[in-house]
Formats: structure tokens, C-alpha cells, sequence
């Protein structure tokens, strides 16, 4: 009987789970594994969406950095080389291109393909963005730092406004609150500007006609393209805006004899 039973358990073979395992794997029961589980979890808590490029506070702050740098460069470059600011915007709008479409040749940033109605609906932004350009170069040498960030936030505010009216988008007190000091602040900065310069606060108030278009404008039809029907993404409408401007601003270079 001895023998019997140890001749039974040497031909004894894997654990029943095993042979499930080997003969119907879909059907094999699922053994509970501490460490499997753990490296799942991990996996799972180290996703894209925590990294920077989906940080939304990142991109606020890189926002800030590329605006403060860039109008401090421009107002300087502008006191030097005052005459050539359609020269100036084509090579920012030129390295713009490069920068994009060396990207998206190597793969780093996701475009779809580009259609003639895209060129079409994009050529009024691109007309929009190089008049903001434009009128924001001209006006620099005239005016402080401080007074083109002031006409920055009027037109937040009669965004706000517009925004309010006519699509829909409520604002709570806080929101109205901080509004309605940023308005009287504005006063207040415009009425004791010692810096004040009527050729400069002209070439403003077009800059704010162009950023308040173009934003409407970017509001309909980039969020059309990009989130409802998406056909091109934030980089591709980038790239298709930049490129439109730089035929404008060679004429306007041309005629300005920058050349």
C-alpha cells in the first residue's frame, strides 16, 4: 500500500491549475498574484496625463514666460530697428513654420492631413494674427510695456462681455467682480499714463480690434475643427496660420520698402 500510493503521488503531475492553463487557457482560473497586481497599479498611476505636456498650470506658465520675453524683446528690438517690423514679424512667423514642420516631419507633433478648405477658413486668422503683430510692433516704440498689458486686459474684458452676450457663457460674481476691478484699473492707469502717446494708443486700440476678431474667430471655427469634427489638430491650425501670414507680411515688408 506504501509503495501503491507513492507510485500515485510521483505520477502526480502540475497543480490543476496548471493543466488548465495548458489545455483551455481562456477558461484557465485567474490566480490572484500581490506582485502582478502591484505593477498593474503602477502602471496604471504613471500615465501621459500626468506628465507636462497635459499639465494645464505648465502651459499657463510657459504662456507667461513666451509673453513677458516676447514683448520685452519686440519693444526693444523696435527701439533699435523701428522701421522694420514686417521684417521682423517674418522671421518670428518664419521660425514659427520651421519649428512646426521640422516637428511633425520627425513625429513629434501629431498633424492630420491639411485640405483646401482649411487654407480657406484659416486665411481670416492668419490676417487677424498678422494685423495683431503688427499693430503691436508699431506701437511699442511710442508706449510703455505697461500700457500694452493694460490694452491686453481691456480686451479680456470686452471679451467677457461679448462672450456673455452673444454665445451663451455666464460669469459668477467673483468672476464679474474681478472684471469690473480690472476695468477700473484700466481707467485709472489710462488717466495718469505719463507715457501717454496718441500715435501709440491708436496703433493700440487697432491691436485690440484684431485680438477681439481673432479670438472670436478662433473660438468658432478652431473648436470647430479641432473638438467637434476632428479634422486637424491644435498644431496643424498652427502651422496653416503661420504659413498664411508670411505671404501677407513679405507684401507688407515690400511696400514699407524693408527690403
Amino acid at each position: 500500500m506504501v509503495a501503491i500510493t507513492k507510485g500515485a503521488m510521483e505520477m502526480e503531475g502540475p497543480p490543476p491549475t496548471a493543466f488548465a492553463d495548458e489545455e483551455n487557457p481562456e477558461t484557465a482560473p485567474l490566480v490572484k498574484d500581490d506582485s502582478v497586481e502591484k505593477s498593474v497599479n503602477v502602471t496604471e498611476a504613471v500615465s501621459p496625463s500626468a506628465g507636462l505636456g497635459e499639465s494645464p498650470p505648465f502651459w499657463l506658465f510657459m504662456l507667461f514666460l513666451a509673453s513677458v520675453t516676447m514683448t520685452v524683446g519686440n519693444k526693444y528690438v523696435m527701439k533699435a530697428w523701428g522701421d522694420f517690423a514686417n521684417t521682423l514679424t517674418l522671421a518670428q512667423n518664419g521660425t514659427a513654420v520651421l519649428y512646426l514642420a521640422i516637428s511633425k516631419y520627425f513625429g513629434f507633433l501629431e498633424m492630420k492631413p491639411i485640405t483646401g478648405q482649411q487654407w480657406k477658413v484659416f486665411a481670416a486668422t492668419a490676417f487677424f494674427l498678422t494685423m495683431q503683430i503688427f499693430t503691436s510692433l508699431k506701437a511699442l516704440p511710442y508706449v510703455a510695456i505697461a500700457t500694452v498689458v493694460v490694452f491686453r486686459n481691456t480686451c479680456t474684458v470686452i471679451i467677457a462681455i461679448i462672450d456673455s452676450c452673444f454665445f451663451g457663457n455666464k460669469f459668477n460674481k467673483m468672476q464679474v467682480a474681478s472684471l469690473g476691478t480690472t476695468t477700473i484699473g484700466m481707467l485709472v492707469y489710462a488717466g495718469q499714463d505719463i507715457n501717454f502717446d496718441r500715435v501709440g494708443y491708436l496703433w493700440l486700440v487697432g491691436n485690440s480690434v484684431a485680438t477681439i476678431a481673432n479670438t472670436f474667430w478662433n473660438k468658432v471655427f478652431i473648436t470647430k475643427y479641432t473638438k467637434e469634427l476632428k479634422i486637424q489638430t491644435s498644431y496643424g491650425v498652427s502651422l496653416i496660420q503661420q504659413l498664411e501670414t508670411l505671404p501677407i507680411v513679405f507684401v507688407l515688408a515690400a511696400v514699407n520698402n524693408e527690403g
